[in-house]
């Protein structure tokens, strides 16, 4: 009797155990040099921290460098760090030229200087920010009734008028967009603005950097070597980073368009363009004044989505990316509107931006329903589990005969591989690049080979 009590304890050990685990994954410790190419992991100024974690999309790396130590969400972000290092370091160097050549002001010298070995914590700071699939995606168990929470509502016009960074924001907003009327909208905004002059934009190209960075460190730097070049004086031989990312069709024009114009140009520019896309004035002001968006990224993210002409579902797109909440939501967003320019042209022609579902999930010709997401590493955590069903939903209600495709700049575990194939849908990894700026444009990126679903009836959508 005593010993089947004890097999019994045993078992009912065994079923707690496994109910506490449940069917889930736990995001793993994953490795930098899984993602990144090896000849960003370490530099002369800087090495990124060969642990990486993950919150089951978007991977989070530390980069320590002589400037300061980052950490930042998303892979894309890094490499995009790492490149604005190399940056600061010419920068700096160019600023003891200056010096050397007396053609600075003595009160002039020590501006932005100091910065020494402190943790700096810009906008992309992977503190705090919470989830990311629970920011984009929405939390398990909670209702419908906000587009930014649960992105799989029916209610569109939930996810028109709610999804929205701050309400408030697209009240105040002005109806004329130069940079003086938008420090009255908001005050970071404009001054993110104002204080980026043409000097500012020319070395920012010689470095390939962007003008409009949020990168404090790199915007300092900027901004002092403008100040000791502004008429054009120094003559410094730079090396460019090449980190600036683009789509194919946009390469040339988007970069000269940050580079070259004025900044109250461009956000006139942005305004007018999602006007013209039927977009609604109080999206389009709330889209505009989310800090997450620096003026590159709105620029990169409407240009990308004007390409898209006579193409459905527009405007909810840009609804949906008006509420990030992060700076790893906001280029989720950016690269998903570059993304499908690029499925559009090297891929499949597309007809439709589905709405209802967190960045870019387009029908495309051929009867495809293909999903288009710049995330890292997909674990099958809860609350993914919950948002490939959602897209299982989605997909098996409105689309029934497209055939499911899930493009990712990453790659699934491999158990969220399973469970994706078991719903029917086939996975492309590491799949439609974006270029930066040493690659040529001719060079249009190879498929890759697709992982085909399983051969099994898709699996209902909880």
């Amino acid at each position: 009797m005593k010993s089947r009590r004890y097999v019994l304890g045993l078992a009912a050990l065994f079923v707690l155990g496994a109910g506490a685990d449940g069917p889930y994954e736990k995001p793993p410790e994953l490795k930098a040099s899984d993602f990144l190419d090896a000849k960003l992991l370490q530099g002369p100024d800087y090495i990124v921290e060969p642990t990486v974690t993950s919150d089951g999309i978007f991977n989070t790396y530390t980069i320590t460098s002589n400037f300061g130590t980052w950490k930042v969400q998303s892979t894309s972000m890094t490499a995009i760090r790492v490149h604005e290092v190399a940056a600061i370091a010419q920068l700096k160097n160019v600023d003891k030229i200056a010096v050397a050549a007396g053609g600075v002001a003595q009160g002039a010298i020590d501006v932005g200087k100091g910065v020494g070995n402190v943790v700096i914590h810009p906008v992309d700071t992977a503190s705090n920010v919470g989830d990311g699939v629970v920011r984009l995606f929405g939390r398990v168990g909670r209702g419908a009734g906000r587009a930014g929470e649960q992105m799989g509502s029916d209610d569109k016009n939930a996810a028109i008028e709610e999804n929205l960074s701050n309400p408030k924001d697209a009240e105040k907003a002005s109806q004329q967009s130069t940079a003086g009327k938008a420090v009255d909208a908001s005050g970071a905004l404009a001054a993110d603005l104002i204080g980026v002059n043409s000097s500012m934009r020319m070395w920012a190209k010689k470095l390939t950097v962007d003008p409009y960075t949020r990168n404090e460190v790199l915007h300092n730097e900027l901004r002092d070597v403008a100040q000791y070049d502004a008429g054009g004086r120094l003559t410094v031989h730079l090396v460019p980073g090449g980190a600036i990312l683009t789509a194919l069709s946009t390469t040339a024009t988007v970069n000269d368009l940050i580079w070259m114009e004025e900044p109250d140009k461009l956000v006139t520019l942005n305004e007018k363009r999602l006007k013209d896309m039927g977009v609604k004035p109080e999206v389009s002001r709330a889209f505009r004044l989310n800090p997450r968006y620096n003026l590159t990224r709105q620029v990169r993210l409407i240009a990308s989505i004007d390409t898209l002409k006579d193409v459905k579902g527009r405007p909810d797109f840009i609804a949906r990316a008006a509420g990030a909440k992060a700076d790893a939501d906001a280029q989720f967003y950016v690269e998903s509107a570059m993304l499908t320019d690029l499925f559009n042209k090297s891929e499949a022609p597309v007809s439709e931006i589905v709405s209802g579902l967190p960045g870019s999930c387009v029908i495309a010709k051929g009867d495809r329903f293909a999903c288009l997401y710049p995330l890292d590493y997909i674990a099958y955590t809860e609350n993914v589990a919950a948002a490939i069903d959602r897209m299982s939903k989605k997909a098996q209600t409105e689309y029934p005969q497209a055939k499911r495709e899930l493009w990712l700049s990453g790659r699934p575990s491999p158990r969220a591989a399973q469970e994706l194939q078991a719903r029917g849908w086939a996975i492309h990894e590491k799949s439609l690049k974006l270029i930066s700026e040493e690659a040529q444009p001719e060079n249009t990126p190879q498929k890759r080979p697709e992982v085909p679903p399983a051969a099994a009836t898709p699996a209902p959508a909880k």
